[in-house]
């Protein structure tokens, strides 16, 4: 069962140096390279934490140990924050390729479950931040990625939450990053935040997307 909140009662803003992220928010961020990655993931972080949310990031790099390390020089506060689990770091692997293969139902099951007990935990607001470069190296099921950002979309439309999806461009190719931009009302690209002309409102509403 989707997590739905009324968001109007859930106000919250991220202001960042390149985008402005509010409750409901599905943005796809488009990047070059590790570096620019953690220059737009590391004053989320903090961001987040700063207006009490909840944190739940994939990392597809670095282990998530290594992760925490590299955030906690921004946020003083990360460490206690994981401890009472406001902050959860987890490996793609865990997310989205349980089993050795990506399973979309699977991977909207996950973050039903996290959005609930990151409520359940007193946090009204969640940032999802997930990095998909698992998707572009080939694994079993990536085929239906595009399916799984419909549903997502589709599934999480009022939940108490701001999800961000991470693509590293150097790693997409160029007819893959169409069809992702189809599935992004909004994105930041090349650390421009803008409205998406490419955006299929048939395939976020489900209309025309594949389905299981």
């Amino acid at each position: 069962m989707s997590v739905h909140a009324d968001t109007a009662d859930r106000y919250v803003e991220l202001a960042l140096e390149s985008a402005l992220l509010r409750v409901a928010d599905h943005v796809g961020v488009f990047y070059r390279g590790d570096a620019e990655r953690d220059a737009f993931v590391v004053p989320l972080v903090s961001a987040a934490l700063a207006a009490d949310c909840g944190v739940i990031y994939a990392c597809d790099g670095p282990t998530p140990k290594r992760v925490a390390a590299q955030l906690a020089g921004s946020s003083p506060g990360l460490q206690a924050a994981l401890a009472r689990e406001q902050v959860r770091i987890v490996a793609s692997g865990e997310v989205y390729l349980a089993g050795g293969s990506f399973d979309p139902s699977h991977t909207v099951g996950f973050y039903t479950d996290a959005l609930n007990g990151s409520v359940a935990r007193g946090y009204p607001v969640t940032c999802v931040i997930g990095e998909m470069s698992w998707s572009l190296r080939g694994c079993p099921g990536t085929e239906r990625l595009l399916e799984y950002e419909a549903r997502y979309a589709e599934e999480f439309d009022a939940a108490p939450a701001i999800t961000l999806c991470l693509y590293d461009l150097e790693k997409t190719r160029g007819e893959q990053l169409f069809d992702l931009l189809r599935l992004h009302n909004r994105v930041v690209l090349n650390g421009i935040e803008m409205q998406n002309p490419c955006v299929d409102p048939r395939l976020l509403l489900g209309g025309s997307g594949p389905r299981p």
